[in-house]
């Protein structure tokens, strides 16, 4: 395949202890029909596995493919490098143990064409779930409220409300303009080790108020796959949300905060949302689970009173022990509850 000489896609690909998995990741790419005016960008997140040494190899076997080595600093920072060092008009982000569908470069291309003038393009997805083997087949990612066209509501909050029923929070179902990105400085946040895409997600949204569904499936997500970030330990998805609220604070206060109150108050809304799955987890059996995960909870109190998730009788009672006698009490008697 020949190389053009216009980058139009730069792939930025975070690399992490994902040996199993990588070589399907690169060669979906690299095995895309239609012009090479993509530059794929592998970024070591200092692995300790096979990785580094299968980066550096298709590097040097596959035009197109370059890696950065860095010391391990997590997802945010390895997407950030990538950024930093992309060179195309859009920026694709893809997950070392997912992979591209055949012919996806070329739907896409068409598709942009056909729908110009946007920053942001959110399009579909394909899921597999690996709880069946790393062989079973994809099936089409949540589709019933994806609605392809432009969407510049003015309402945040209905943007956001859109883009999360429209599928998985995830910037890989995402292309974005590089220069916008560049331009408002909008990276993810270096000290957020977990669901490090829908705090993005949610500033984004407030940055670009004008974006795009494209009717292009752009990735096959590996679900459930054992190892993965979203299933890490989860007194680790605490220290996530907690620095997540702690980087909000600090947007809300500063003297010059563009953020309405009813933006603000939607961003802690969603915030909530991821916070109260996390602490349904954490109202275990496990004794040891719950004493790692009640200073978690402690770091997060300013959501206990928040969100959407208290709809059930027995997490309505969690939420009140929650709020009147704290996480270690809440734990131990919703772990009671879960029992019976």
């Amino acid at each position: 395949m020949e190389r053009t000489g216009n980058i139009t896609f730069s792939v930025i690909v975070p690399v992490y202890n994902v040996q199993a998995y990588l070589s399907a990741c690169v060669k979906s790419v690299v095995e895309q029909a239609g012009p090479a005016d993509w530059e794929c960008i592998l970024v070591d997140d200092g692995s300790t596995d096979a990785c580094p040494a299968m980066c550096d190899a298709f590097a040097q076997l596959c035009p197109g493919v370059t890696v950065i080595h860095r010391s391990n600093g997590g997802l945010a920072a390895a997407r950030n490098t990538g950024i930093k060092a992309a060179k195309g008009k859009w920026l694709l982000f893809l997950d070392s143990d997912d992979y591209w569908p055949p012919h996806m470069l070329e739907k896409l291309r068409a598709a942009l064409a056909a729908a110009p003038g946007y920053r942001w393009y959110v399009c579909r997805y394909l899921e597999q779930d690996e709880s069946q083997g790393m062989d079973a087949k994809p099936y089409p990612g949540p589709v019933e409220r994806f609605t392809p066209g432009p969407d510049a509501d003015p309402d945040y909050a209905a943007r956001v409300a859109r883009l999360y029923a429209a599928g998985h929070w995830a910037v890989w179902r995402f292309c974005i303009d590089r220069e916008f990105l560049v331009k408002y400085n909008l990276l993810f946040w270096n000290e957020v080790r977990w669901a490090e895409d829908y705090p993005f997600d949610l500033v984004l949204a407030g940055a670009c108020p004008r974006l795009y569904y494209l009717d292009v499936e752009l990735v096959v997500y590996r679900a459930n796959r054992a190892g993965s970030l979203l299933n890490a330990g989860l007194a680790k998805h605490f220290a996530g949300i907690a620095a997540v609220i702690h980087r909000f604070e600090k947007m809300f206060a500063a003297p010059d905060c563009p953020w309405t109150p009813a933006e603000q108050a939607e961003i802690w809304r969603r915030t909530a949302n991821v916070f109260w799955p996390q602490a349904r987890g954490a109202a275990c059996r496990d004794a040891e689970v719950r004493a790692a995960c009640a200073p978690g909870l402690t770091a997060c109190k300013a959501l206990w009173k928040l969100g959407d998730e208290n709809t059930r009788p027995d997490w309505k009672l969690f939420a009140f022990l929650l709020n009147h006698f704290g996480p270690r009490f809440a734990l131990w008697a919703a772990g009671l509850l879960k029992r019976k």
